[in-house]
């Protein structure tokens, strides 16, 4: 959590359209971020990072992009887009709070352009995917783009939608919060996948575990052999999660869903996994959402949007409402 001196400023953000919600990472903010990641063995350093106007261009294109359900979840909640460099991961999400009294003032998303700068939305999925994995043998391959909207616009769009599911999260009652000790209590979207046990940690139901799940690690040092990508997307696919990164915990599981929900269900995108062994293609992963697998998170996904059921030609389709 981030607590600011400054809570006006950062109200302020809260009457601008979402478009303009775009500044350079805050001093307080960074201080923030580089005390988690000494904490966390990180050497990454964050530093501001001035958003050039490609990048404002990118970003507004990708907010523009999004579909007004999503907006309208987000808008209330975010009192920024920071960018910056040097943050250890391509995004994070965290709340602002009132150093004086601790009251919540909304939440920032961080972006970080040493890890985005370069990549086109394809290219930054499948090293996203690769992350927990080294050595050579086998690899995986992300499409989340069709060549003609393979743009650093389309990342930062998909990325951003993942940021923002936090955000969604942070406003709504279906998980814990958290900053916040989590209660025994009834969590809609939690108890599809999750429970405490008794050490107080979240952990899937059997139904929902599956080999290495535990293992994988997406921002550390604790790689899995490439070979590993077998096993790990083998149980994927017989699990309740939309990807692996998404298995790893209760709040990218929830995030992940909304992303890759709004993203393929709503936006008509693509989003494909292939595995590859020396540069071969090998299998293509089941998609997720066209799984019976996904169906409970479906109708979340369906009642959080405001989806309604349209029938034409016979067929059941849903729009957003």
């Amino acid at each position: 959590m981030i607590y600011t001196s400054e809570p006006q400023q950062w109200r302020t953000q809260l009457s601008l359209p979402i478009e303009q919600r775009i500044l350079p990472l805050p001093d307080e903010v960074r201080n923030i971020v580089h005390q988690v990641n000494m904490a966390s063995g990180l050497d990454a350093v964050p530093a501001p990072c001035v958003p050039d106007p490609a990048l404002q261009a990118d970003l507004r294109a990708a907010l523009a992009g999004m579909p007004a359900a999503v907006r309208d979840l987000v808008g209330p909640l975010l009192l920024g887009m920071c960018t910056g460099r040097g943050l250890g991961s391509s995004g994070i999400t965290d709340i602002v709070a009132d150093a004086v009294d601790g009251r919540v003032l909304g939440c920032v998303v961080l972006l970080d352009m040493d890890l985005l700068e370069t990549h086109t939305a394809n290219s930054w999925a499948t090293w996203k995917e690769n992350l927990p994995f080294g050595g050579p043998g086998f690899s995986l391959a992300a499409t989340i783009a069709a060549p003609h909207d393979d743009t650093r616009a389309h990342a930062l769009q998909f990325l951003l939608l993942h940021e923002f599911g936090h955000v969604v999260t942070a406003g709504g009652s279906f998980l814990p919060r958290w900053w916040e000790p989590a209660p025994a209590a009834f969590f809609p979207f939690l108890d599809l996948s999750w429970h405490m046990n008794a050490a107080g940690r979240f952990v899937p139901w059997s139904g929902s575990d599956f080999d290495l799940r535990g293992a994988v690690d997406f921002y550390g040092t604790n790689k899995l052999h490439s070979d590993a990508i077998v096993t790990a997307y083998a149980g994927l696919e017989g699990s309740d999660f939309p990807s692996l990164y998404g298995a790893t915990n209760p709040y990218d599981d929830f995030a992940e869903c909304f992303a890759s929900y709004v993203h393929s269900e709503l936006l008509g995108r693509p989003y494909a996994l292939r595995v590859d062994y020396d540069g071969v293609p090998q299998a293509t992963l089941e998609r997720f959402w066209a799984s019976p697998r996904s169906e409970a998170k479906r109708a979340f996904m369906r009642e959080l949007l405001g989806e309604t059921v349209v029938v034409a030609n016979d067929e059941r389709k849903f729009v957003a409402a």
